[in-house]
């Protein structure tokens, strides 16, 4: 393990130095200064972030309720519904435990949770990407082919296909 938290931090942050086997107090890691800005600025766009996606989340249910009771919501509301919901999930996993890491130096939770969180953490990386593509791939259809694509059927299989394979990439992790 590295002697500061500026120095790049080991992948593999489930097998943390645990601080009983330190028998000098100098071996112990320390939050340097650009480490206290990194946490600083991590914590500023995680407030940014979750307010803002979280906004634009009410908006979006704002638009879905003036809506006839009849219509369903468009394709690209409901693919931005999905992308924000991705971004938001990101944000409340990743920056919180990036700022938190940044803060601590070393993992103290534990084997089972560090494998948990670090889980969650690709998950929530991978899911924003995957609904890029999926955006992507149906704004092609409805430049390609605008009458071919009609209904929202295959935009939610899309969806459904990115959150599932969000969640298969994610899955575990082997640290040695």
């Amino acid at each position: 393990m590295a002697n500061s938290a500026s120095s790049e931090q080991n992948q593999n942050h489930c097998s943390a130095v645990n601080s009983s086997s330190l028998l000098v107090q100098d071996n112990l890691p320390t939050l340097t200064i650009s480490g206290k800005i990194r946490v600083t600025v991590t914590f500023f766009l995680f407030l940014l972030s979750t307010t803002f996606n979280a906004s634009f989340l009410l908006k979006l249910q704002k638009w879905t309720q003036k809506k006839e009771k009849g219509k369903k919501l468009s394709r690209m509301k409901l693919l931005l519904k999905h992308l924000t919901l991705a971004n938001l999930l990101e944000t409340l996993i990743v920056m919180p435990l990036d700022g938190m890491w940044n803060i601590t130096v070393q993992w103290y939770a534990g084997e089972f949770l560090c494998k948990v969180l670090s889980y969650l953490k690709l998950f929530s990386m991978y899911a924003p990407a995957f609904m890029m593509v999926v955006i992507s791939l149906d704004r092609s259809l409805a430049i390609t082919r605008p009458l071919a694509v009609k209904s929202n059927k295959l935009s939610q299989s899309n969806i459904g296909l990115a959150w599932l394979l969000s969640s298969l990439f994610a899955g575990p992790q082997n640290y040695n």
